[in-house]
């Protein structure tokens, strides 16, 4: 199972005609977590031509990459926009890296300036701020469907930011994974994967438990409802996902609250860091 590995990107202007690269030597690194700042990455292409690069290097270009096994899944594991691009010469290769985030062009181009009359339902004020950053949505029912603004509600600024703070309000916040966005409820499972991690599976390290020391004065205990493990690359377990791992130092369902995907089309890395809490 899980042998043959696979690598697909594929970059260019979002709408437009992009660039679909399998066939050369590529490495990434993608950081995905629930905080609301954009997921990121940086993606090396190996002796792409000069002519190639210097299209796909530009700033604003959307890029999409899959991964996975040809014996099993193949999925899309980030979709953003090319921050920074550069191509340089590493010993005999020519290297393409591209620093990437994710959905940052609808994060910052998401200005609003919105103003409601008294008695507006927060459901209202939610949903024409997701409508202005762009991205498809789920988790508006977790809003309370009664919850009004007595006095009105206004507002001028960037959208996910004010998405925050009328989301604090009912202790919820939202997270953008693949280009959508989820509103949650901190601690709560939003997707479940299906998946059953154990050493037949895919586990490739025993779960540890994540301390929450600051230092060696710090003296509580290690938080036991934290775990941190590798598996083998499933893009499926983004933060938010839920899994079961079976294994002797931990069985039960984790919550995956950061996952680091490391992929490399030849011999190196191809597996994933996730951290999670108990459920």
């Amino acid at each position: 199972m899980a042998f043959e590995r696979y690598i697909e990107i594929v970059v260019g202007p979002k709408g437009g005609q992009g660039f679909k690269i399998t066939d050369l030597y590529i490495e990434f690194t993608v950081e995905k977590t629930q905080e609301q700042e954009p997921n990121t990455g940086t993606i090396k292409i190996y002796n792409l031509s000069e002519n190639t690069s210097s299209q796909v290097c530009v700033a604003g270009n959307h890029i999409t990459l899959k991964a996975g096994y040809k014996d099993e899944t193949i999925a899309a594991l980030f979709f953003g926009d090319v921050v920074k691009g550069q191509r340089k010469r590493m010993q005999t290769d020519y290297v393409t890296e591209l620093a990437v985030k994710e959905s940052r062009t609808a994060v910052m181009a998401s200005q609003v300036s919105i103003s409601y009359d008294k008695n507006i339902e927060a459901t209202t004020i939610i949903q024409a701020l997701i409508d202005a950053i762009g991205l498809p949505s789920v988790g508006i029912e977790n809003v309370p469907s009664d919850a009004q603004y007595p006095g009105g509600f206004s507002d001028i600024g960037n959208a996910c930011d004010i998405l925050t703070t009328v989301l604090n309000k009912f202790d919820l916040t939202f997270t953008i994974q693949n280009e959508q966005l989820y509103i949650i409820k901190p601690g709560e499972i939003v997707e479940t994967t299906g998946l059953v991690l154990n050493k037949d599976t895919g586990l490739l390290t025993l779960p540890q438990p994540i301390s929450d020391k600051t230092g060696d004065s710090d003296i509580e205990s290690e938080a036991s409802n934290k775990w941190s493990f590798k598996a083998l690359l499933f893009p499926e377990l983004i933060p938010g996902a839920g899994c079961k791992v079976e294994s002797s130092t931990y069985n039960g369902e984790l919550l995956i609250m950061r996952a680091t995907f490391k992929g490399d089309n030849r011999v190196g890395d191809f597996y994933v860091e996730c951290e999670g809490i108990s459920v």
